[in-house]
């Protein structure tokens, strides 16, 4: 089974990513290959030779004749265009029916780590902070993401410091959905400027749970928010679906290794992430195109 989903996954990014006109010795289709076949079996750069030397018909696949080193592997996953890649794949692939809005916390280091330098006052991640989830005070990272809950695959991602409220960052995120004909979304969300950018720029009705801190006396609402709250009722039971951007998040922080992605001085956490999400939805369209069930992926990555 595993060996029927490998040369899918390989077809799929043969169909998005267009050869390369340069002549290169490794062309950008074959380092993306590569670099998703290292991601489904959470290899890191350093062991990948390892790996690949145990398992060349993984490097066959990626039409590869050596290992490429480390140092570029790791260039070049910087210089792919990740977000551009991710939007041909879901162009294909993507419903645009219901889609959903949420962040999760990337931890950079050891809370205890954490705990300690926020004493001293010196911390190592310029671009981490801390932030109040539902499990707890984290530090970190946070990885803003859309989905598209029909076909279950990550529309897009967008990385900032973990003490950035989701409202900030709305805009972008409601932008990578905007033909969408539902966009669900938590309380965080429930502000009159989110419901106005959503009814002016895009198609969409935004599903939102009502954060009744911020007031629902109808005479002191915006026109706009009223309307949301309004829709949150008529639309309940749709509202439930938001929860499959949970579900998503759990299988990318367990099975992908999303939750502990340590700082180092040149980590690129958004071709981190980036490559962790495309990974994820080339696993989904294999297991779809199998008929099989979209998120089934721990028999893929359990090498």
């Amino acid at each position: 089974m595993l060996f029927g989903h490998i040369p899918r996954i390989m077809e799929v990014i043969d169909n998005i990513v267009s050869l390369d006109p340069r002549k290169r010795k490794y062309s950008d289709r074959q380092i993306l290959k590569l670099l998703i076949v290292l991601q489904i079996f959470s290899i890191s750069y350093r062991s990948s030779r390892i790996f690949l030397t145990n398992h060349e018909e993984y490097l066959r696949m990626t039409g590869l004749k050596e290992i490429p080193s480390f140092q570029t592997l790791s260039r070049r996953a910087r210089r792919l265009d990740l977000h551009a890649i991710n939007m041909e794949i879901t162009f294909l692939h993507s419903m645009e029916s219901i889609a959903a809005v949420d962040s999760f916390m990337i931890h950079t280091c050891k809370y205890s780590t954490a705990a300690r330098r926020k004493v001293w006052g010196k911390y190592r991640d310029p671009g981490s902070g801390w932030s109040k989830t539902t499990k707890g005070w984290s530090y970190g990272r946070k990885c803003h993401t859309t989905l598209d809950v029909d076909s279950l695959l990550i529309m897009d991602w967008m990385i900032t410091k973990g003490n950035i409220h989701d409202s900030r960052v709305s805009r972008d995120m409601i932008d990578s959905v905007r033909n969408f004909s539902f966009i669900l979304a938590d309380s965080a969300y429930d502000t009159s400027d989110i419901y106005d950018y959503v009814f002016e720029n895009t198609h969409a009705l935004p599903v939102i749970d009502t954060n009744r801190r911020r007031g629902i006396v109808p005479e002191r609402l915006s026109v706009n928010r009223k309307i949301g709250i309004d829709l949150r009722r008529e639309y309940a039971s749709l509202y439930f679906l938001r929860w499959e951007i949970e579900r998503t998040f759990s299988i990318l922080e367990d099975i992908l290794q999303c939750e502990n992605v340590w700082y180092t001085k040149n980590r690129d956490y958004d071709a981190a992430m980036g490559l962790k999400a495309i990974a994820y939805n080339v696993m989904v369209i294999s297991n779809m195109e199998a008929g099989e069930k979209p998120r089934e992926i721990m028999k893929i990555v359990a090498c």
